[in-house]
């Protein structure tokens, strides 16, 4: 009982953050029933992914204070001063089949609400990215997330 009142209130206090940003930098957003923020930046022209779906996007994902932690687009490495030509896979759009639990869940969410070619902010609140564990030394525990991402391609 204990933890899911920390839950709730960590829900709570995410959702203020996420609106005082879109307030303070005079955006708006969309948000899904889980509390996933969004906002569509360019409309694609192909269909939305279905679950399974292998999807490759392009992403940047950054703090609420506009550090970046990690990206696909070389441009954007080379600029955040985190560029590395042995990074596994390199500068490449990343691949997973959406939907099956292969990337936080903020994203296997935003995805499906996107068309091929779709470009879109994610804003994912903590219970949809790495949670209390955080991730690594970049992403601290109960961390709200933005992602810049590109949906490339679906098969």
């Amino acid at each position: 009982e204990k933890r899911m009142k920390e839950a709730e209130a960590q829900i709570d206090k995410d959702r203020e953050l996420i609106t005082t940003y879109l307030s303070e930098n005079s955006l708006e957003a969309d948000s899904t029933a889980t509390g996933l923020f969004y906002m569509i930046t360019e409309r694609g022209e192909g269909p939305k992914p279905e679950v399974g779906d292998t999807v490759m996007v392009k992403y940047t994902g950054r703090l609420l204070d506009g550090t970046v932690f990690d990206t696909s687009v070389e441009s954007v490495a080379k600029e955040a001063g985190m560029y590395n030509e042995n990074r596994p896979g390199g500068y490449t759009p990343l691949e997973f089949p959406v939907g099956r639990r292969q990337v936080i869940k903020g994203w296997d969410e935003g995805l499906l609400l996107l068309n091929k070619g779709a470009k879109a902010t994610f804003i994912i609140p903590s219970n949809l990215a790495y949670g209390q564990r955080g991730q690594g030394r970049a992403i601290g525990p109960n961390e709200v997330l933005l992602f810049e991402v590109e949906l490339v391609d679906i098969k």
